[in-house]
C-alpha cells in the first residue's frame, strides 16, 4: 500500500495562469515506509493571521499558507538558515518562532517582508 500526502487547498497554485486547473486536493503518492509528519501553526503578521501547515515526508517538504485573500502552496528550497519555501511569487521563510513572508513580484530584492510571529495556543 502506498502512501500520499494530501494537501486541501482552494488553488494549487497562486499564479492566474494556474487559476483555469483548480482543485481541491492534491495528492502526492510516496513510498509505502515514509514517515509522513503535519505540523499546523498560526502566525500572527501584522494585523492579519497565516495559517501554515507543514507536510515533511522524506525529501519533501511543504507548506500550505493560509492567507486573507487566498492560499499558497510552497515546496522547500534551499536556505542558508532556517526553513526557506517557494511557491509561485511568495517566498515564506521560517525560523524558530518567527517567519517573513516576501511577494517576489512587489519585492524582487527581498528586502520588505511582512514579519510574522507564531501564535502560542492558550
Amino acid at each position: 500500500m502506498k502512501k500520499s500526502i494530501a494537501v486541501t487547498c482552494l488553488a494549487i497554485l497562486s499564479s492566474p495562469v494556474a487559476s483555469a486547473a483548480l482543485a481541491d486536493d492534491l495528492m502526492i503518492p510516496l513510498p509505502k515506509d515514509t514517515m509522513i509528519e503535519k505540523v499546523e501553526t498560526v502566525y500572527q503578521c501584522a494585523a492579519d493571521t497565516v495559517e501554515a501547515v507543514y507536510f515533511n515526508a522524506g525529501d519533501i517538504s511543504l507548506v500550505r499558507l493560509g492567507l486573507k485573500d487566498g492560499v499558497i502552496v510552497a515546496a522547500n528550497v534551499i536556505s542558508g538558515s532556517g526553513a526557506r519555501y517557494q511557491g509561485g511569487v511568495h517566498v515564506w521563510w521560517s525560523k524558530g518562532d518567527e517567519a517573513d513572508l516576501y511577494d517576489l513580484m512587489a519585492d524582487p530584492e527581498m528586502k520588505k517582508p511582512v514579519h510574522c510571529v507564531e501564535k502560542k495556543k492558550s
